[in-house]
């Protein structure tokens, strides 16, 4: 059975989520900065919950800006049809998870595979912060402030144009400014500095109170294979270490910053998978 989840059901989906936190990330981030079925914001997300005899076996969350986000282990055909009944009616403009989960989830919705205009399947790392390895090095990290919204919007424009492929358009730009507006006042970002010149960028895109992941990392061409993102991430994460984190999730983009993953000592726990369509999808129940 798939129903719509109620304030009653918080503590059962805390409780679900809490061990598969690698996993669930932004359902859980999401959940924790905007509650449960809240509205406006643009990650104000919606949940349904997937239940059979043992009890809670699937979480999933729809935000007000179509991402799709899930935790169900054992998701598989015999759950399309509830699950699109479900969400009947809905715009999902992406979705990302687990690898395996990802792919089910595609099957069990039904999407025509020419809508997807992005997909990517990324290694996914885990990082146990007592095990963190501090790069040396003179640059320096700060926090984030209003004046840095245009350089944080241009990094962040051509992170999506390298990484995703968007086009150099007016609204992609716009979107761009609106992510480093957030980003500053979120506070969850950070800018790596030598000798008072910003080289780096970082940030978290989802963080509890003992586990942050990490993303939107970024280094302009000019300053790269100097060590600077690894860097800007290792004394992100010892800020936080010193707050009470305990554990790092992420994600990686290509082999070169893999490479740099590791040296700090996050370990690959799996494959994640992101998806994202040409055109939003609108779920059909038949």
């Amino acid at each position: 059975m798939i129903r719509r989840a109620e304030q009653g059901d918080l503590q059962a989906i805390e409780g679900f989520l809490a061990p598969r936190a690698a996993t669930s990330m932004f359902l859980s981030g999401n959940l924790r900065d905007h509650g449960l079925n809240a509205v406006g914001h643009p990650k104000a997300t919606s949940v349904w919950l997937s239940e059979d005899a043992s009890g809670l076996n699937g979480v999933f969350g729809l935000t007000e800006d179509g991402f799709l986000t899930f935790e169900a282990p054992g998701i598989g055909p015999a759950a399309g049809g509830a699950l699109r009944r479900a969400l009947d009616g809905r715009r999902i403009a992406a979705l990302n998870g687990e690898a395996r989960q990802a792919d089910a989830m595609l099957e069990v919705l039904n999407v025509d595979w020419e809508q997807i205009g992005f997909s990517d399947t990324e290694p996914h790392f885990r990082l146990p912060l007592k095990d963190l390895q501090l790069p040396s090095g003179g640059s320096t990290l700060r926090p984030m402030h209003p004046e840095d919204v245009p350089l944080i919007t241009e990094w962040r424009h051509a992170y999506d144009k390298e990484v995703f492929g968007s086009a150099d358009l007016p609204e992609i730009r716009q979107r761009s400014t609106g992510r480093a507006e957030e980003l500053v006042e979120s506070g969850r970002g950070r800018i790596l500095e030598l000798g008072g010149l910003p080289v780096a960028m970082t940030a978290f895109n989802a963080a509890l109170p003992e586990i942050v992941q990490i993303g939107g990392v970024f280094t302009p061409p000019g300053q790269r294979s100097r060590g600077f993102a690894r860097r800007a991430v290792a004394l992100h994460l010892a800020e936080v270490h010193e707050e009470g984190v305990q554990e790092a999730i992420l994600f990686a983009s290509g082999a070169a910053a893999v490479r740099a993953y590791q040296k700090l000592g996050f370990q690959r726990i799996g494959d994640y998978r992101i998806i994202e369509f040409s055109e939003p999808v609108t779920v059909r129940c038949e």
